[in-house]
């Protein structure tokens, strides 16, 4: 039986990240998580900046996450994308559309290009709403991560998962 996969950009899992919620990342997507090398790359660059992005690399080692690199497919559809994205979306784009996974992106042209593609599409909401309707998160303790990350800079659209739940 296929598994299903997730392919993550940069700003969704830098919020997970940034906001000390490694662990749900853990739960949800232990094995079925991937990243391609350059959301890596754009995460390493804030390495230095922001610590607890190196964390990535425990997701990676521990097999949480796959890193991957595009097949000679996907580089013609990046190449496609590029000039209208940056190149960790455009990159998840191209493995979303090849290998039939799920794109986890906050990037509202990233999300159009994957709704235009009919690639599925979650972010950082989404996966939040996901862990409370599947008990992983208190919908308290959802708000509390929420919050986090809003402190940190992500823009959200609701103030509390009670809006959507």
């Amino acid at each position: 039986m296929h598994r299903k996969k997730w392919i993550f950009d940069t700003v969704v899992l830098s919020n997970f990240l940034l906001s000390d919620s490694l662990f749900l990342v853990e739960k949800r997507y232990n094995g079925k998580g991937i990243i391609t090398s350059e959301v890596y790359g754009e995460l390493s660059a804030g390495f230095a900046s922001y610590p607890q992005l190196q964390h990535v690399d425990k997701l990676i080692d521990s097999g949480v996450l796959e890193l991957t690199s595009l097949s000679r497919k996907e580089l013609k559809i990046y190449k496609q994308l590029i000039d209208h994205l940056g190149r960790g979306e455009a990159s998840c784009i191209a493995i979303a559309d090849n290998r039939n996974t799920t794109m986890v992106s906050d990037d509202r042209a990233a999300r159009s290009r994957c709704i235009q593609m009919n690639i599925p599409v979650t972010g950082t909401i989404g996966i939040l709403k996901a862990s409370v309707i599947d008990g992983l998160l208190a919908i308290n303790k959802a708000d509390k991560i929420l919050q986090k990350m809003v402190v940190k800079g992500f823009y959200s659209p609701i103030r509390s998962m009670a809006d959507i739940i």
